[in-house]
C-alpha cells in the first residue's frame, strides 16, 4: 500500500507537543524539552502493529494487538532516540518545508480515486486522519534530509579500509567450489545412451540442449555454475567430487529427479574474496557503523529519559 510506503520506509517518528500531561494520558519520554505523551506513543505503536501484522499476511485484531505488547519498550526506546534525531534535524536547519510536505501528500492522494478511499486507507493503516498524516510526513522528510546530509560525511580511506580488510579476511572466506553441468534424463536407458554418445565425441552442451529434462540448465547447455559442498542432493554431490575436471560421470546418476549424467569442467580451490571484491561491502559497512554512532551521540546530547511504566496495555486489547 502506498501510506505505508510513505511511511515505513521514512523512518516514521512520533509528534511532539507542548500538551500538559494528565493523568489518562501520562508522560511516557522526556526527549529534550518535549515530552512524548501515552497517546502519542499509543498513535505510533498502533501504527507498528497495522504494519507488523500486514507483513505476516494477518488480520488485525484486538487480541492480535494485545500479543504485541511486550514490544512496547523497546519500541519506545527506539521512537524516543529517533525523536532525538528529529530535534537534532530541525535544529540543523533540515525542518521539512510546507511545499515539501504538500507534495508528498498529493502525490498519495493521487493513488486514491476518492477523499473517503483514502480516509478508509488511513484508518486501516491505523492512522486516524489527515491531519496526523501530515504531521508524520513532515517528521520522516526531515529525519530522511537530515540522514542523507550525513551519508557523505563518513567515507572511509583506502588505507582504512585495507586494514580492515587484512584484520577480517575470515569474513570473506571462500570454499572449494565445482563447476559443473549436468544432463537430466527420465530413465537410466536415456541416461546411459547420453553417455555413449559423449564418448563418441558428441558436445555435452549441445546434448544437454536437446535432450535434458531440467529447465533451469538446459538452455545454459546444462550449466550449473561453481559451487561448494552442500549444495546438491547427496547421490550428485557424491558422484560430482568423485569426478576430475574435465571427466564426464561413466554411470547415470540417480536422484529423485530423474538420472543424471555429470560433467565437473574444473575446480576452483578454497580462498578468499580480493580486497577488490568486497571494498564496496566493507566501504558500507564502515559507513552505517560510523553513522550509527554518530546518531546515538547526537540522541544523547539532546536528552532522553524513559518512563516505560506509564505504557500500560495496548488500548485495542480486550477488558479482563
Amino acid at each position: 500500500m502506498m501510506i505505508r510506503t510513505a511511511l515505513w520506509s521514512g523512518l516514521v517518528l512520533v509528534a511532539l507537543a507542548s500538551a500538559q500531561t494528565t493523568p489518562t494520558d501520562p508522560v511516557v519520554a522526556t526527549v529534550g524539552k518535549s515530552n512524548i505523551l501515552k497517546s502519542e506513543f499509543d498513535l505510533q505503536f498502533n501504527l507498528f502493529v497495522h504494519d507488523a501484522l500486514q507483513r505476516q499476511g494477518l488480520p488485525y485484531s484486538a487480541e492480535a494487538a494485545a500479543s504485541l505488547d511486550v514490544y512496547k519498550p523497546k519500541f519506545l526506546e527506539r521512537m524516543a532516540r529517533e525523536t532525538a534525531i528529529t530535534q537534532a534535524a530541525e535544529a540543523a536547519g533540515f525542518a521539512a518545508k510546507d511545499q515539501a510536505v504538500d507534495a508528498a501528500i498529493e502525490e498519495v492522494k493521487g493513488q486514491f480515486d476518492s477523499p473517503e478511499a483514502l480516509d478508509k486507507a488511513l484508518a486501516e493503516a491505523g492512522i486516524p486522519d489527515l491531519a496526523t498524516y501530515r504531521r508524520l510526513v513532515y517528521e520522516a522528510l526531515t529525519y530522511n534530509a537530515y540522514l542523507e546530509s550525513l551519508e557523505g560525511k563518513f567515507q572511509p580511506s583506502d588505507a582504512a579500509l585495507k586494514v580492515l580488510y587484512v584484520l577480517s579476511k575470515r569474513d570473506f572466506a571462500v570454499p572449494t567450489r565445482y563447476c559443473s553441468a549436468h544432463i537430466l534424463l527420465k530413465t537410466a536407458k536415456e541416461a546411459q545412451q547420453v553417455i555413449d554418445r559423449l564418448a563418441k565425441g558428441e558436445a555435452f552442451a549441445e546434448l544437454a540442449r536437446s535432450l535434458s529434462q531440467d529447465p533451469g540448465s538446459k538452455d545454459q547447455g546444462g550449466d550449473l555454475g561453481c559451487e561448494p559442498r552442500g549444495t546438491y542432493v547427496a547421490p550428485f554431490e557424491a558422484a560430482l567430487v568423485a569426478l576430475k575436471p574435465g571427466e564426464t560421470s561413466k554411470k547415470p546418476v540417480q536422484t529423485q529427479f530423474g538420472f543424471h549424467v555429470i560433467y565437473l569442467s574444473k575446480i576452483e580451490p578454497a580462498g578468499y574474496q580480493s580486497f577488490e571484491e568486497v571494498e564496496p561491502e566493507l566501504s558500507k559497512r564502515v559507513q552505517s557503523e560510523a553513522l550509527q554512532k554518530y546518531l546515538d551521540h547526537r540522541a544523547d546530547q539532546v536528552g532522553i529519559k524513559l518512563f516505560p511504566e506509564n505504557l500500560g496495555p495496548s488500548e485495542a486489547a480486550p477488558k479482563q
